[in-house]
C-alpha cells in the first residue's frame, strides 16, 4: 500500500506534530523494482530516509504488514525510533497462508469506507501481480515472536474492532510479548483505522504520547 491510505490520520494529526509519510519502494509514487523486498531491507531503506533527513526519535506509525517492517526497525535502530504505533498488524500466524489472508482481506472490504477500497485497487494496479504476491509471501512468513521482545520502544497496538486481519487474540498476544506496550481498540474500526476511523485513531495517538 502507497503513502495515500495513511494520509487521513495524517491529516488529523499534523496540526500537532511535523508529519511525514513517505511510500515504500514499489508502492505509491517511488520507483517501481522487478521484485519485491523483504522486510529488512524495507527497514533498513526507511533508517537510511529517516537519517538522510536527519530525523532522531521519531514516533512512527505503521499500519498491516508495515508493522513488521517498523518493528525491525525500532530493534536495528533504536536511535530512531521514540515511540511506535502498530495499527492492525499483520500476519496474524492463525492465518498462514495466501488463501487465508486473501478471505480476510475480502471481509475487511465490507467495513472499510468504499474510496479506502479505490485505493487499495489502484496501488495494487502499480504494484503489480508478481510483487504483491511477494509482499504477501514475505508478510506471512515473517516471525513476530523472537523479534517482538526485542523492542525496547515503548509502544501503541491498536486494532478496529471489526478487522478480521488483525483479530483480538493476536493483538493481544503481541503486546503480551512487547517488554513495553498497550492495546488500544477503535470498537467499530476495521482493518484500515488510519484511513476510515482517523479522528479516532488520532486521538489514541494523542494520548499515547501525552
Amino acid at each position: 500500500m502507497s503513502s495515500r491510505y495513511l494520509l487521513p490520520v495524517a491529516a488529523v494529526l499534523a496540526s500537532d506534530y511535523n508529519i511525514m509519510v513517505p511510500d515504500l519502494p514499489g508502492h505509491g509514487l517511488s520507483s517501481k523494482a522487478p521484485n519485491a523486498l523483504p522486510v529488512v531491507e524495507q527497514a533498513e531503506i526507511v533508517a537510511a530516509w529517516l537519517r538522510e533527513l536527519k530525523v532522531e526519535k521519531a514516533v512512527v506509525l505503521a499500519n498491516s504488514y508495515g508493522c513488521e517492517i517498523v518493528v525491525e526497525l525500532a530493534i536495528r535502530h533504536p536511535d530512531l525510533v521514540h515511540r511506535l504505533i502498530l495499527t492492525g498488524p499483520t500476519a496474524d500466524p492463525s492465518a498462514p497462508t495466501k488463501f487465508q489472508q486473501a478471505i480476510r482481506l475480502f471481509a475487511d472490504g465490507f467495513v472499510e469506507k468504499s474510496n479506502m477500497l479505490a485505493v487499495l485497487l489502484r496501488d495494487m494496479r502499480h504494484l503489480g501481480w508478481h510483487r504483491a504476491m511477494q509482499t504477501t509471501q514475505y508478510m506471512i512468513e515473517y516471525d513476530y515472536y523472537p523479534r517482538l521482545p526485542l523492542v525496547k520502544t515503548k509502544t501503541l497496538v491498536a486494532r478496529g474492532g471489526k478487522d478480521p486481519l488483525a483479530p483480538q487474540k493476536w493483538v493481544e498476544e503481541m503486546v503480551s510479548l512487547l517488554p513495553d506496550a498497550q492495546l488500544a481498540v477503535i470498537p467499530d474500526g476495521p482493518h484500515n483505522i488510519n484511513f476510515t476511523t482517523p479522528e479516532e485513531l488520532g486521538l489514541l495517538v494523542r494520548n499515547f504520547l501525552a
